[in-house]
């Protein structure tokens, strides 16, 4: 028994220090992933060509473009990802893309840093599966893969869990507007009439039974004012509460605004 707990004891330190060194690895890679396209990124906005003139070779001075290697990682896509976790992925490659230039550089490096953000499954999808043409350009070949994972959920599967959205007990108006603002996207509805569904998955979901009655009171009520009214009423509420018993404020107040829209 004794021999056996050792043995233990020594695969779990063994196992403890893989994973330390993997982690160190992972960091060098990602280190000298940022060397390469600093470099890359400084060679092309760097030198755009010099002229014969003097305005000709100020313009052409070259102009290192510095980044910190924090600010330019993006999480890698896993294969195991959603098509909601896609779409924030994307969001954050986008910021990503805007902030180290990427877009600088030669299409075929451009697929290469997206390559290099993917796992191995993702890759083989990406070669063997996605139809991406070769001169496709980046937005093209994330609209591919977005595309993918569509076709691999029924967009029926998404309407349902969007019909179904109702404000929590205790959950903020603007936590809800952001659940539902999110499940719109994948549902596919036509651009003229998402703000409808918006506007009556509010009334049908909202708990305020007041912000519910002003809400029904407008003749031709418009997504913003829905919205408007909401808002109005939980603060209302909140202040009302203020005003009836102090002590408790501060613990009203950290349920709300939970959701910032960037």
């Amino acid at each position: 028994m004794e021999n056996q707990v050792e043995q233990l004891t020594a695969l779990l330190v063994q196992q403890a220090e893989m994973a330390r060194q993997a982690q160190e690895e992972s960091r060098r890679r990602e280190g000298r992933l940022n060397d390469v396209l600093e470099q890359l990124i400084s060679r092309q906005v760097g030198n755009p060509g010099r002229e014969d003139s003097q305005a000709g070779a100020v313009e052409a001075t070259p102009q290192h473009v510095k980044f910190s290697p924090s600010a330019a990682l993006t999480p890698h896509l896993s294969s195991s990802a959603s098509l909601r976790e896609f779409d924030a992925w994307r969001h954050k490659f986008r910021g990503y893309v805007a902030l180290t230039k990427v877009t600088s550089l030669p299409l075929v490096q451009q697929k290469a840093i997206l390559t290099s953000m993917l796992d191995d499954e993702w890759t083989r999808t990406l070669r063997y599966v996605v139809d991406v043409a070769d001169g496709a350009q980046l937005e093209e070949v994330l609209d591919a893969m977005e595309a993918h994972l569509r076709g691999q959920r029924n967009v029926i599967v998404d309407r349902r869990e969007f019909y179904s959205g109702v404000q929590q007990q205790g959950e903020a108006f603007d936590d809800f507007l952001c659940a539902i603002k999110e499940m719109v996207n994948f549902c596919d509805f036509c651009d003229h009439c998402i703000d409808n569904r918006l506007r009556d998955r509010i009334v049908v979901g909202i708990r305020d039974e007041e912000a519910l009655k002003r809400m029904l009171q407008e003749k031709d009520l418009q997504l913003q004012s829905a919205i408007d009214i909401c808002r109005a009423s939980e603060n209302a509420n909140m202040s009302r509460a203020v005003i009836r018993d102090p002590a408790n404020v501060g613990e009203r107040a950290t349920k709300k605004n939970k959701c910032v829209k960037l």
